[in-house]
């Protein structure tokens, strides 16, 4: 049954609607409404040292999963019935390396010299990142099994709280939000969604029903066979987030600048969620079908194509409207915030393509040439970083990361093709080229038109899909039918 391409098709576009239907119900409320408000709320300067802080402690994620979470979607998808074996044991390894990613994120703390009154913020960071890590461990563990539904729902879950704490008090009470007391919010909402993704843990892979105990032997094992793993998202970490660390600490209006940079990057990262989702949910697949030999041709294109077009179309909003939009969320927005935002948005092209080609590689366990173009990737990124920060301050960052996400997008995307023997889909390409033409003009005669924000942009989306379908980027027949 695997072996069937339009199969697997078939529940990768069921899967995604639902997927996708959920995070744009919950997501960007969070992002726009929650998110920007506590910003708003704060003040660029408090949330961009936040930002850098995140970004601090993000650096250092390698040591809190160590390769596990994608070793496990990768490799253990294709032995299911390894998972309730394996499950107890890893995760007393994960405990293990959450305490030894706390102290060395302490540790480079302390060298990097931040000021007192930043530690208790730094520190609650810090578990949020271990809890995350963990939900996000137990998440791939479901979608191994084949629980695709369970975990789309469990990814919006701690947005769904973190919009019904946090809403209240920026829009129902008389309470003065502060940066901390966001912070605890993101605690209390990765804290109850952890017990709840245990619980279904525990359902589908008795994972309570085997010993749990720290096993040496297997330990070093399990961390040798991610490494790998574990060294992709090192560095994938430091060319993406170490701009908003460099911002920081390279200009003395640092902490304005970042969150300048935040400001954009924030609306970036929400659309990236996207890419994200088509990863969840290819990973596993592609695993199983590399593992059964079947063909990876239609399901790539197809999620190529439904990922591209999305991401061009948002590409030309933003290019066209990136100042409305910046003025519409930010009280404090400039002529320069609208500037990095557009920018920042073309590497949303690099963002779509990695998370596509990217999977494809890691399920066919490419590893080592992956880490070569990441690790190439990391030092383009911090020398265009050091040069361009001083330049053009939050511009600068903005420019070092399309250049840098283009750049190792099309290797990534190069490499998946020759590796895999992929035939180079030149046609698709090119409608591919056709279609954001189509979709930038128009969107350039609507902001002529003079029309608001709102009818603009549901203008442009109808469009979009009339041009997607017209070009046969989308086939309207394989959607309905996941319906059947």
């Amino acid at each position: 049954m695997l072996r069937a391409d339009p199969y697997m098709k078939k529940i990768f576009l069921s899967n995604l609607v639902l997927v996708v239907t959920l995070n744009l119900l919950i997501k960007p409320f969070y992002i726009f409404g929650i998110d920007r408000g506590v910003q708003n709320s704060v003040g660029a300067s408090e949330y961009g040292l936040y930002f850098a802080l995140y970004n601090f402690v993000y650096l250092f994620q390698i040591i809190n999963d160590f390769g596990l979470q994608n070793y496990n979607h990768s490799v253990l998808s294709k032995y299911e019935r390894l998972i309730p074996k394996y499950l107890p044991k890893i995760l007393a390894v994960k405990i293990v390396l959450a305490l030894s990613f706390t102290l060395v994120t302490i540790f480079l703390a302390l060298i990097v010299g931040f000021k007192d009154f930043i530690w208790p913020t730094l520190f609650i960071i810090i578990i949020n990142q271990i809890l995350v890590s963990l939900i996000m461990f137990l998440r791939t563990t479901l979608s191994a099994l084949g629980h695709y539904r369970l975990d789309s729902l469990l990814s919006i879950s701690d947005k769904f709280l973190l919009i019904m704490g946090v809403g209240y008090v920026l829009w129902f009470s008389d309470y003065q939000l502060n940066i901390h007391d966001f912070i605890v919010f993101q605690s209390v909402a990765l804290g109850i969604t952890l017990v709840i993704t245990l619980l279904f843990t525990q359902q589908k892979s008795g994972l309570f029903s085997y010993r749990w105990r720290f096993d040496e032997t297997f330990s070093l094992a399990i961390l040798k066979k991610s490494f790998p793993y574990a060294l992709i998202l090192l560095l994938m970490t430091l060319y993406t987030r170490m701009d908003g660390v460099m911002l920081e600490r390279l200009l003395k209006n640092g902490k304005e600048e970042a969150g300048i940079y935040a400001a954009s990057y924030r609306i970036l990262d929400a659309f990236s969620n996207v890419g994200l989702l088509f990863a969840g949910l290819l990973l596993p697949m592609f695993a199983k079908m590399i593992r059964s030999g079947g063909p990876l041709k239609e399901l790539t294109e197809t999620a190529r194509n439904a990922l591209l077009t999305f991401s061009l179309m948002i590409i030309s909003i933003a290019l066209v409207y990136g100042q409305s939009i910046i003025d519409l969320l930010y009280h404090d927005a400039t002529i320069y915030w609208g500037q990095v935002f557009q920018l920042l948005f073309l590497s949303y092209l690099g963002i779509s393509l990695g998370y596509i080609y990217g999977t494809l590689l890691t399920a066919s366990e490419n590893i080592r040439v992956m880490n070569t173009v990441f690790l190439a990737g990391v030092v383009l990124n911090f020398l265009l970083n050091l040069i361009f920060i001083n330049l053009w301050q939050a511009w600068g960052a903005a420019l070092a990361t399309v250049i840098t996400q283009i750049a190792v997008s099309c290797t990534i995307t190069w490499l998946a093709h020759r590796n895999l023997l992929l035939k180079a889909d030149l046609l698709g390409w090119v409608r591919l080229g056709i279609f954001f033409i189509m979709v930038y003009i128009f969107s350039r005669y609507c902001k002529s038109w003079s029309l608001h924000l709102l009818p603009s942009l549901i203008s442009i989306g109808i469009f979009s899909l009339f041009s997607a379908l017209s070009l046969q980027l989308v086939n309207l027949g394989d959607w309905l039918k996941t319906e059947r």
